[in-house]
């Protein structure tokens, strides 16, 4: 029930903050004391990092824990009531308004990868908050101790709790996010913290100045565990430093100052050598960021001439072996595959059948079949039966799905496959098959080449279908106007809904299309090529896969389109096409469109309100020199959903668009969040174009939903 306190949830962060706030508390009086309070404090770092990630909600339930647990620590070690009253309320305040200060800061919860955050985290949980506890901490204690200097003793409070929330709290703040880094690197973890104890019990034992030996394994830590790792390196370093200079080891230990003092300076040497490794360690993760963002613009640029060159061999080849003989050499030199499998499904759909491979060690070849029953269980036959691509980032993944047939997997080295379906009017006819012997991403990018390449090689099959046999013709026409889309896109419900016109008009240049961008944005757009037949359908297929490129290289709507209306008035077939192309950004929840003479698009707000997406426009493609077009933005809230639409849909003898627009706003703002996408568009295409029609009808929904 909404609103319900969660006792359950309230216990456990009780007695986790409880029982780590007293043992280190422990820790802190029988390790660290000098003076009337411990130097260093490791809860303090417990007590902000659990606010900061938590909800406000739980921060009495935190409080409450610190309560109970300095007052039973203070108590067993000889603190009369008194002081411990005030030690509490003092370590009670003094992560409330770390964590506020912060948060207020921030945004949010701190994301200590980033420079800036993790300044606002300095300043905000290891200054302002360590003062104000301090200010308080500092008053009970000189009321309880009578003898003691007020300023050192703020000073030794102050200094000790900054450290506990710096060398404490970072890690345990980094580790949602960052966890992955040392799981992947146990061993060197072990080895990194091992070693900064060892050198940080040499340099205090034996007097050496301690940056001389700490300096070079906290940076390790930062280059090759991230921040992360040096933040563990300089909680390890806190504890060993803390532990020896109160025990009169090291080099602090021999200054000409009280015990206080000494361990505050402790103190501000570790801070300034853990911050210096932490911000090697972002200098080091972001250079290596541009590294790889350069990299991958690359890669994506050897892509996009890849796949421009597999559109001009696959234009020109007219048979099956042709097709094979293109892929298997542009693919395997370019796209760094090492093997490479062309299968198609026989005419009774019983067999899937090898016609081509390439890369393969001799070995491999002569043990495959020519043929696999398209019902056997593996991953090709899987792929063309459930319409899905296939991923698999690791033999270990490979062999837990198909235990059965791995026999090929050692003898080719591979480490990453993948295994996509070549469609034909929403039913996968084929399936390319392709192998890595070098681990791969296979991130979006990557993926997106893949279903690029595989809708370029369907495309190409069933162009060959036509000169093969001319009773293919309208399978080959409606095959090339669905394209392949792949899974659902996390915070995205996506329905597409296509019928073609009746067999006698023939099928149109109605088009859609969704991918997701390098960028983490998604690009939708529904198109139409002006006329009937195949030449209109070839024509739609250039302007799809032109904008396909355009919009993985970045271009924004309005420029995407006025690019696209150039390769229009000289690519095609001289006919004119309209289009609607929408960029939606997830991390911003920003919707960008623009629209080529197409009919606007509507969006239905999560209240029923239907809005007609007018104000980015422009000309139809084709037929304007130079024509540019407008773009406008959005912003998107979950529960909102967008229908891109072709004209088949609104279009009737007697009845204007307009009209045809203003009849289905009014069925998409009924629509309810709890009835399918899928369902709805079928509704529209069954209530606004029945069969039989005079044109293609294309609807493609998206509802905007959280993410999981």
């Amino acid at each position: 029930m909404a609103g319900r306190f969660d006792w359950r949830r309230a216990a456990v962060v009780f007695l986790a903050v409880a029982l780590t706030y007293a043992a280190g508390a422990a820790l802190s009086w029988q390790t660290f004391g000098a003076g009337p309070g411990p130097a260093f404090f490791p809860p303090a770092g417990v007590t902000v990092a659990a606010m900061l990630l938590t909800r406000r909600s739980s921060w009495p339930v935190i409080v409450a824990a610190v309560v109970v647990a300095e007052v039973a620590v203070d108590l067993t070690h000889g603190a009369t009531g008194w002081s411990a009253a005030g030690f509490a309320l003092a370590n009670s305040v003094e992560p409330i308004v770390g964590a506020t200060v912060t948060v207020a800061l921030c945004g949010g919860s701190p994301d200590l990868r980033l420079r800036g955050d993790l300044v606002r985290f300095v300043g905000g949980a290891c200054v302002a908050g360590p003062f104000v506890g301090g200010l308080i901490g500092a008053s009970a204690g000189v009321l309880a101790a009578g003898q003691v200097w007020w300023p050192g003793f703020l000073l030794h409070w102050w200094a000790g709790d900054a450290v506990g929330a710096l060398v404490v709290g970072a890690p345990i703040l980094l580790w949602p996010r960052q966890k992955d880094v040392l799981r992947s690197r146990r061993r060197e973890t072990v080895s990194v913290l091992a070693l900064t104890a060892a050198l940080s019990v040499v340099a205090f034992w034996f007097d050496t100045p301690p940056a001389l030996l700490l300096l070079p394994v906290l940076a390790w830590a930062a280059f090759r565990l991230d921040v992360i790792g040096a933040a563990l390196s300089g909680a390890v370093l806190a504890f060993v430093a803390n532990y020896m200079t109160a025990a009169g080891r090291g080099t602090f230990a021999g200054l000409s100052m009280s015990p206080m003092s000494r361990l505050s300076v402790t103190q501000a040497f570790i801070a300034v050598l853990v911050l210096v490794a932490m911000l090697i360690a972002q200098e080091a993760a972001g250079r290596l960021a541009a590294i790889r963002q350069r990299e991958r613009e690359q890669r994506e640029r050897a892509r996009l001439e890849t796949l421009a060159r597999i559109a001009e061999l696959l234009g020109a080849a007219l048979t099956p072996e042709h097709i094979g003989d293109v892929i298997a050499g542009q693919v395997l030199s370019d796209a760094g595959a090492q093997g490479l499998a062309l299968g198609l499904v026989d005419d009774h759909r019983q067999h899937l059948q090898w016609m081509r491979i390439a890369g393969y060690p001799a070995e491999v070849i002569a043990q495959s079949k020519s043929d696999l029953a398209l019902d056997e269980h593996s991953a090709a036959c899987q792929a063309v039966r459930t319409n899905a691509p296939l991923v698999f980032r690791s033999p270990a993944e490979y062999r837990r799905s198909y235990p059965n047939t791995v026999n090929w997997l050692a003898p080719s080295g591979a480490t990453a496959v993948v295994n996509w379906p070549l469609m034909s009017g929403g039913t996968s006819f084929g399936v390319l098959h392709l192998m890595w012997a070098r681990p791969q991403p296979l991130d979006s990018a990557q993926l997106a080449y893949v279903s690029a390449v595989a809708t370029m090689i369907a495309q190409a099959l069933v162009r060959s279908r036509v000169y093969a046999d001319e009773h293919a013709k309208a399978v080959v026409l409606q095959s090339a106007v669905m394209p392949t889309i792949g899974a659902q896109i996390p915070g995205m419900d996506i329905a597409v809904c296509y019928e073609p016109a009746d067999a006698v008009r023939g099928v149109g240049g109605d088009w859609y299309d969704v991918m997701p961008l390098p960028s983490g944005a998604t690009f939708l757009g529904v198109g139409d090529v002006i006329g009937h037949g195949l030449p209109a359908v070839e024509d739609m297929a250039q302007l799809r896969s032109a904008a396909r490129a355009m919009a993985v290289q970045g271009l924004r709507p309005a420029r995407l389109l006025a690019e696209l209306n150039g390769f229009t008035r000289y690519a095609t077939n001289g006919r004119f096409a309209t289009m609607t192309v929408t960029i939606f950004d997830p991390l911003t929840g920003s919707l960008a469109y623009a629209s080529a003479g197409h009919p606007p698009a509507l969006l239905r707000r999560s209240d029923g309100t239907v809005v007609e997406l007018r104000a980015g426009h422009g000309p139809v493609l084709g037929p304007v020199r130079d024509a540019t077009y407008t773009e406008d933005v959005l912003t998107i809230a979950p529960g909102d959903a967008l229908v891109m639409y072709t004209d088949g849909l609104i279009e009737r003898r007697g009845r204007d668009l307009d009209t045809g627009i203003a009849r289905i706003s009014e069925v998409i703002s009924t629509w309810h969040g709890h009835t399918s996408v899928h369902v709805e568009c079928r509704r529209l295409i069954e209530s606004f174009a029945p069969a039989p029609r005079d044109d293609d009808v294309c609807v493609l929904a998206v509802r905007f939903v959280p993410k999981a």
